[in-house]
């Protein structure tokens, strides 16, 4: 026997995982590898990958490569020999250190990079991410659970030929094209057709349109060429009125010269007529001034008599007044002896002061109660208005509290919609269970301190923190129904345990006891939440003796460890370890788990807080209720008191005036006395008064004298002016009628001239007239054809218009025909005309693109069948050949399997193409799809043995690796499936095999080709390089003697 090309022949592992030092060859065919769990059988796989430059993620344990590093070592080193069957072997020697940022790889002791430890690998065809040649533990179950499209695409991969896989990515990437050309196609010719159908609507309405547009352009040509026949129609007529007018100026200018003389005597007589009025103006002017002195002396005499009756009326009313004070005097003086009569009579015999000091005491005392009662109100209203403003912040504070509830929800929402749903659901349907029924968990825990959120967001799965906890099994499997089938949301809901007393889930051991090593608290005494909540948690995570610590606990992991074997997990600042170990040696494996940030329980809600929110708050309600009925009592007591206060301060108000009465009498009889003095010295001196306005009236009538005297004079100039005025006018009336004589004469010369001026003044309007018309029709001839004012008609217009009649009652006709006709055209509306023209640019620009489409779908199609035919065949030679290997390894185990390639209903969905797989345990039984539903664990796990090993025959690899894959098989099919694995890699193929299993059973079949490695561990195991399997041999003989 040798080795293939690639094959491993040794390998070597310093300071990985379980392993301080380990070397030991490996068989060219079968390797089986057997250990108890624990021991570092899986390390070993992970060692071949990590050796051959594969990424961890291969490996479903680890996200880094210094995560394989043996707990409390820097570094590690793995070396694999390569079987190189022409020359010297490949040494591929990896180091990995927690202190380097990159590792250091080496190729038979030379220094090389990872990229070209990645070309040697794919040079021998080794492939660590081919599940078919690489199938590490965490990886078995995911083997498992492909499904038929999963299934086909890791074959391909796996066994295909090199551009299978790629053809096939290629074709499903062409048919999503195929189906974006077809869409594009299809909505080409919908948006064409729609645009044909819309021009098709209105193409006859364009024709008319058109049409009607060139019976216009025709009318406007007619237009055109009326306007220049109408416009020399004037300018001709202009010339004609021009030769009239000159005539008739000849004839006025004659005329004018033979009255020339009369008009000048007329003008001498209007001038002495004009001077005559001058003077008669002049007179009435002076004689205006004259009159209006006159009459300004006859108003000074006017006003003089008013004045002198004005001093008789105020003498009259001096007197009324004189008459008056008597009267009054007599008054005051009867209403002084009824006064006097009054006091007289008055009793003075009642005394009414010890009624007013009585009331006054009275007063005071009501008055004492009322500022009491009214300062107890003001103090009340005040406590009461603390109170309201403590309940107001209460209030406030409990809904910034609350206001964490909803961020929380809102976040749910976000993550999971179906179970945010399922909460407002539950909210408003609470009725319907026997039971509490808890929102999700993420909803229900408060974290005492938001910072520590990220332990339990660490520990317990996101799918149990959006679960509802249900506290007896009928709520939860009426929830369930109710979500699943008539809300359709998917959701979780778990039972919290009945069984579990929350006193009875406290620590083994109290924190102090692990204080030392930086504990300071467990993960249950970081978060309040219902009871059954925590029920479920303590069961299901243990929170109740997870213990967290700090930076100081992960310098003492190793002392933890070794110290407390019950710390299977525990926390650090910022990370898990989780403590394996070995039921068979006792050994020690760790796993540590860097922590991610928290997302979740980050905004927490102190509910202690709330509690002693609402009690306070409750507190403060019942004193504002207290202080409001004891304000209102002493409001109406107030009131009471104020009644009883107006009442005596009316009593006391009618007392005062009966003792006030008889000062009162005395004071009016004072007062009267006073008024009676000042009425008599307001007596007036009549006589005296009399003299005085005799002074006054003769003083009024001298002046009256003087102002006649004045008026008379005035009179007598008025007069002779009159006279003056008289004279002038009758001279000026003898002018009058000498002109009026010479005028008459004048008439009859100046008619025949005045007819000759009025014609002229006629035709020179005329002739004004006409050039004005003449000129506007020369500038409507011209706008009418577009020119400017120097333009020249175009010689096509002209030419145009030379056929047309020179006649404007002709072209008159001919515009009204045009213009009927032009008129029964149906008139389209000129948006729809410029949606006809931009839709027909578009159609013409769709159908050029609808063309482009079709020549490359037709192009895409053609490169589609092309590449299908080079996928399709191989693929189904390669089927065959898998189901030929399968059936045969079932026939083997006398069963039944067959492998085919599912063709989808369309064969042109390439991303529905898949690897079907039927088999048959029981003869009873028909050929079946391999399923969850009918198989049971094992004999899904034999199909997928089997068909790996299908796989394995026909792909071309230097090993392969399988890690407990036998987990789950009965004995039986465990049996068949060992046998027959040692029989295909011992016998039948050439490439190396390495299976690694806990246990083996008992009287199997082996081989001479297979090699097998016992993996032990312990405190008392011996270094690789001590192991003398011969001084063994030699010790152990005389045992055997």
């Amino acid at each position: 026997m040798s080795y293939c090309e690639g094959s491993i022949v040794r390998i070597k592992l310093d300071n990985v995982l379980t392993y301080d030092s380990v070397e030991f060859q490996c068989g060219p065919r079968l390797n089986v590898i057997i250990g108890p769990n624990g021991t570092g059988k899986s390390t070993i796989v992970c060692a071949i990958c990590l050796g051959l430059a594969g990424k961890p993620s291969l490996l479903g344990r680890a996200n880094h490569p210094t995560d394989f590093i043996k707990y409390g070592c820097k570094k590690a080193c793995i070396e694999l020999e390569l079987y190189n069957q022409d020359g010297q072997n490949y040494i591929v020697k990896r180091e990995i250190s927690k202190e380097a940022p990159t590792n250091k790889w080496w190729v038979n002791g030379r220094s090389a990079t990872q990229k070209n430890i990645e070309e040697l690998v794919a040079r021998l065809n080794i492939q660590v991410g081919n599940l078919t040649q690489f199938l590490p533990q965490e990886k078995v179950a995911d083997f498992a659970k492909m499904t038929e499209i999963d299934l086909l695409e890791n074959t391909e991969k796996a066994v295909g030929s090199p551009d299978m896989f790629e053809r096939h990515q290629q074709l499903k990437d062409s048919r999503s094209s195929a189906r974006e050309l077809e869409t594009d196609h299809e909505r080409l010719i919908e948006r064409l057709n729609v645009e044909r159908q819309k021009n098709a609507r209105v193409e006859q309405d364009v024709r008319s349109y058109e049409e009607r547009n060139k019976i216009l352009q025709e009318i406007k040509t007619l237009k055109i060429k009326k306007v220049w026949v109408e416009y020399e129609e004037k300018r001709q007529l202009f010339y004609q009125h021009r030769t009239e007018r000159k005539t008739v100026e000849a004839e006025l200018k004659t005329l004018r010269d033979a009255h020339a003389p009369l008009r000048r005597g007329i003008e001498e007589c209007r001038a002495k007529k004009d001077d005559i009025a001058s003077q008669v103006k002049a007179k009435s002017r002076e004689l205006r001034i004259v009159a209006e002195q006159a009459s300004a002396n006859a108003n000074a005499l006017d006003g003089l008599t008013d004045k002198s009756v004005e001093i008789r009326s105020e003498m009259r009313f001096k007197q009324e007044q004189e008459d008056a004070r008597k009267r009054r005097l007599q008054d005051l003086r009867r209403q002084l002896e009824a006064l006097e009569n009054d006091i007289q009579s008055l009793d003075d015999t009642v005394d009414v002061q010890p009624q007013i000091e009585q009331l006054n005491k009275s007063l005071r005392e009501v008055t004492q109660n009322l500022a009491q009662v009214n300062h107890q109100g003001d103090s009340i209203r005040m406590e009461r208005d603390k109170h309201q403003r403590d309940h107001a912040l209460i209030e406030k504070d409990l809904k910034s509290l609350r206001n964490i509830e909803n961020q929380r929800l809102e976040l749910l929402r976000t993550r999971h919609k179906d179970t945010y749903s399922a909460v407002v659901w539950l909210r408003e349907n609470k009725k319907m269970f026997k039971g509490t029924i808890h929102e999700p968990i993420m909803l229900c825990v408060n974290m005492r301190n938001p910072q520590q959120a990220k332990f339990l967001e660490n520990h317990v799965s996101f799918n149990d923190l959006r679960a509802f906890v249900c506290e007896t099994s009928e709520d939860l499997n009426l929830f369930m129904d109710l979500m699943r089938d008539e809300q359709k949301l998917r959701v979780n809901a778990v039972k919290a345990p009945a069984d579990v007393n929350l006193e009875e889930t406290r620590p083994s051991k109290p924190i102090q006891f692990y204080s030392k090593f930086g504990f300071q608290t467990y993960l249950r005494d970081m978060f309040t939440c219902p009871d059954a909540v925590m029920r479920f948690l303590c069961r299901q995570y243990r929170v109740h003796n997870i213990p967290v610590g700090t930076a100081a606990t992960k310098q003492q992991v190793g002392n933890i460890i070794q110290q407390h074997p019950e710390l299977t997990c525990f926390y650090t600042e910022d990370s898990q370890y989780q403590i394996k170990r070995s039921r068979y040696d006792n050994s020690v494996s760790s796993r540590n788990i860097k922590l991610k940030q928290p997302s979740l329980l980050t905004t927490s809600m102190n509910y202690e807080r709330e509690r002693e929110l609402v009690k306070q708050q409750q507190v403060e309600s019942a004193a504002v209720s207290q202080k409001e009925q004891e304000y209102k009592e002493l409001q109406d007591r107030s009131k009471q008191l104020d009644q009883q206060l107006n009442k005596l301060r009316e009593e006391k108000k009618q007392l005062m005036m009966r003792k006030d009465q008889k000062k009162r009498l005395q004071s009016q009889i004072e007062s009267k006395k006073k008024t009676i003095l000042t009425v008599e010295h307001e007596a007036l001196n009549m006589e005296e008064e009399e003299r005085k306005v005799r002074v006054k009236v003769a003083e009024v009538n001298e002046s009256k004298l003087r102002l006649l005297t004045q008026y008379v004079e005035n009179t007598g100039r008025c007069l002779e002016l009159c006279k003056d005025k008289v004279f002038l006018g009758v001279s000026h009336a003898e002018a009058v009628r000498a002109c009026t004589s010479m005028e008459e004469e004048n008439r009859g010369q100046t008619q025949a001239l005045q007819q000759a001026e009025s014609k002229f003044e006629r035709l020179r309007e005329r002739e004004e007239r006409c050039k004005r018309e003449a000129r506007q029709q020369l500038a409507d001839a011209r706008k009418e054809s577009n020119l400017g004012t120097n333009d020249e008609l175009p010689q096509a217009l002209m030419q145009e218009m030379a056929h047309l009649p020179e006649n404007v009652d002709a072209l008159n006709a001919l515009i009204d025909e045009k213009q009927v006709r032009a008129d029964l055209t149906i008139v389209a509306d000129p948006r729809v005309i410029q949606e006809f023209q931009k839709r027909q640019v578009e159609i013409e620009k769709l159908e050029r693109e609808l063309a482009e489409k079709e020549r490359q779908l037709a192009t895409h199609q053609a490169d589609i069948e092309e590449a299908k035919a080079h996928w399709i065949g191989p693929l189904q030679e390669l089927i065959e050949k898998i189901n030929t290997k399968f059936s045969f390894f079932f026939q083997c185990l006398k069963c039944v399997g067959e492998v085919d390639l599912h063709v989808p209903d369309n064969p042109e969905e390439y991303s529905k193409y898949g690897v079907r797989i039927k088999v048959k345990f029981r003869d009873s039984e028909p050929l079946k799809e391999l399923s969850p539903f009918h198989q049971s664990g094992g004999e899904r796990s034999v199909t997928t043995v089997l068909y790996m090993m299908a796989l394995q025959e026909i792909a071309r690899v230097p090993f392969r690796c399988v890690d407990e894959i036998n987990q789950g098989m009965d004995p039986v099919n465990e049996r068949k499936v060992f046998e027959l694995v040692v029989t295909t890699v011992c016998t039948m193929s050439s490439s190396q095999y390495f299976l690694l299993t806990p246990k083996l059973l008992p009287d199997l079949e082996y081989a001479e080709e297979m090699t097998v490695l016992c993996v032990y561990n312990g405190s008392n195991m011996l270094n690789h390089t001590e192991w003398d399997l011969n001084k063994f041999i030699k010790n152990g003989r005389p045992l055997d003697e």
